[in-house]
């Protein structure tokens, strides 16, 4: 297991150990020039950090602060579901400041994030969560497999706000909703020891993903491609009509749709 890992599980062991749960949400609003603002979110039981004055939104903003080209508009310590949240919004002049945040310090949410402009009127987003393990690949199984046991099915959340249409998403791990011109991944915390999550977003100001007339193109993971209009996607199922036919997929089959 490489060292950034044993750090990240490390962290994990002592967050879950008692309570089996923690909660991330990040929500990323993106103007068209690569600028923004982030909110992010640690939620975790109140038996266990009722009493931890360093769980706070304070030590969120110590974290953020300093870091270039990322400002602290506000934060807030908050209850919720019998949980305690901690949240700190800030601004930022490009996603590539917010890559100087360091994994010891927010291991949510760091990771690299880029917004490039293709050149013909559409931009490509990506994030990516995680580093390639450079253990062997049983190692990695094994770090999989233990985490699994300490985390379960938890997954950490991020939602994506973007300046224009949602033309085409894909994703290599975790699930992936859509609606209008917002994208929510959830990303089970397992995969983060296992190698990179990466999510990519191709943006346009023509076309809409959601409610394109043309036919699609659902790729599923085991290479078969299935064509139609894509009418309906929820968390577990894609429908996609072919041949005035209805086809119900599960999602967790699907490797991407091409628009």
């Amino acid at each position: 297991m490489n060292n950034t890992n044993k750090q990240f599980i490390g962290f994990l062991t002592c967050l879950l150990f008692c309570a089996g749960c923690i909660e991330y949400e990040e929500n990323l609003i993106i103007k068209k020039n690569g600028s923004g603002t982030i909110t992010m979110a640690y939620g975790m039981p109140l038996e266990m950090v009722e009493n931890d004055k360093s769980f706070s939104a304070e030590k969120i903003k110590n974290d953020l602060s300093g870091i270039e080209g990322v400002t602290v508009l506000s934060t807030k310590d908050f209850e919720k579901d019998e949980l305690k949240w901690v949240s700190a919004t800030a601004r930022f002049i490009s996603l590539e400041s917010l890559g100087n945040i360091k994994n010891e310090q927010l291991p949510a949410f760091a990771g690299a994030m880029t917004y490039t402009d293709n050149g013909d009127g559409s931009f490509t987003f990506t994030k990516t969560l995680g580093e390639e393990p450079k253990e062997s690949k049983p190692d990695r199984e094994k770090d999989m497999t233990m985490m699994k046991g300490m985390v379960g099915d938890v997954t950490w959340d991020y939602e994506i706000n973007f300046p224009m249409n949602i033309l085409d998403i894909q994703s290599n791990h975790g699930k992936v909703d859509f609606k209008g011109k917002k994208v929510t991944w959830s990303v089970p915390l397992a995969e983060f020891v296992g190698g990179t999550s990466t999510l990519t977003v191709k943006l346009g100001t023509v076309g809409r993903m959601e409610s394109s007339p043309k036919r699609q193109t659902v790729i599923l993971k085991n290479g078969k491609r299935i064509y139609g209009e894509v009418v309906n996607m929820t968390k577990t199922h894609c429908l996609v009509i072919v041949e005035k036919k209805r086809e119900r997929i599960e999602r967790d089959n699907i490797k991407s749709i091409e628009f």
